[in-house]
C-alpha cells in the first residue's frame, strides 16, 4: 500500500492532530521463539503537546501461560496488583480500539518491532483485523536511528517502509533505546521505573516532543 504521511510536514507543529502513545509489558521478552501476550497496555493521549487522558490496563488473560522470571524481573511484575486491577481482555478493548482507531496517529517507541504484533494478536482474539491501524503507526526509534543514521524521511516516500527499513538497518554502537534518549535529551526521569508501560510512555512522550523538531515530518 502506497502511504505518504498525512499533512507530512505540519505534524510537529499541528495542534488539533489526535496522537495516542501506546506500550505494552508482556509475559516474554520475545514475540517469535515463544508464546507472548501483553498482561499491561498503557495509552496517552495526546493533542498537539497537551496530554488529555492517560489508560492503564493490566489484562487478566484465561491462559496458562506464566510470566518468565526475566520478564518479571525487568518488569516487576506484581501478581498482587494483576489480583486488584486486573481485568479481562473484552473489558479492555472497546476503549483500545476506541483510542486506536479514532486518532490520527498511533505512536510508540519500537512499536513497529514489538508492541503492534501484540495489537495485532489482540485483534485477531476478538476475531478484527488490525491492519487498518499500520498507516497510522509511528515509531520513534526508528525515527530517532534514521536522525542518527542521516538517513531521512523524504514526503515522496512510503513513510510506513522508511520505518522498516531503518529498523532492519543494523548498525553498532546507535544508542536509541528510550532511556538513552531521555538522556540525549536532558529529559528527568528515573531509570530504575522504566520498563512500567505507563512510566515508559510518559517518557516517549517528552522524547517525541524533542525528537520530532529534528526530523521532516
Amino acid at each position: 500500500m502506497k502511504y505518504t504521511l498525512p499533512k507530512a510536514f505540519f505534524i510537529k507543529r499541528e495542534k488539533t492532530l489526535n496522537l495516542i502513545f501506546i506500550d505494552c509489558e508482556t509475559f516474554n521478552l520475545c514475540l517469535n521463539s515463544c508464546h507472548n501476550l501483553p498482561w499491561q497496555i498503557a495509552m496517552i493521549k495526546v493533542k498537539g503537546d497537551k496530554i488529555l487522558d492517560k489508560k492503564n490496563f493490566y489484562i487478566k488473560w484465561d491462559t496458562h501461560l506464566k510470566i518468565s522470571e526475566d520478564a518479571a524481573k525487568m518488569t516487576r511484575y506484581s501478581q498482587g496488583t494483576m489480583d486488584k486491577k486486573g481485568i479481562k481482555p473484552e473489558e479492555a478493548f472497546p476503549t483500545i480500539q476506541d483510542w486506536l482507531e479514532n486518532c490520527d496517529y498511533i505512536v510508540g517507541h519500537n512499536v513497529l518491532g514489538f508492541d503492534i504484533y501484540l495489537i495485532r494478536g489482540f485483534y485477531k482474539y476478538m476475531n478484527l483485523d488490525y491492519k487498518k491501524l499500520m498507516p497510522k503507526v509511528i515509531d520513534t526509534f526508528a525515527l530517532a536511528k534514521g536522525v542518527k543514521m542521516e538517513f531521512n524521511y523524504s514526503k515522496e516516500h512510503n513513510f510506513l517502509e522508511y520505518q522498516y527499513k531503518v529498523i532492519n538497518t543494523i548498525i553498532k554502537g546507535l544508542k536509541c533505546s528510550l532511556g538513552a534518549l531521555g538522556k540525549q535529551f536532558e529529559i528527568q526521569h528515573d531509570e530504575s521505573k522504566l520498563h512500567d508501560a505507563l512510566k515508559d510512555l510518559e517518557l516517549n512522550v517528552e522524547v517525541w516532543n524533542k525528537l520530532k523538531w529534528q526530523v521532516e515530518l
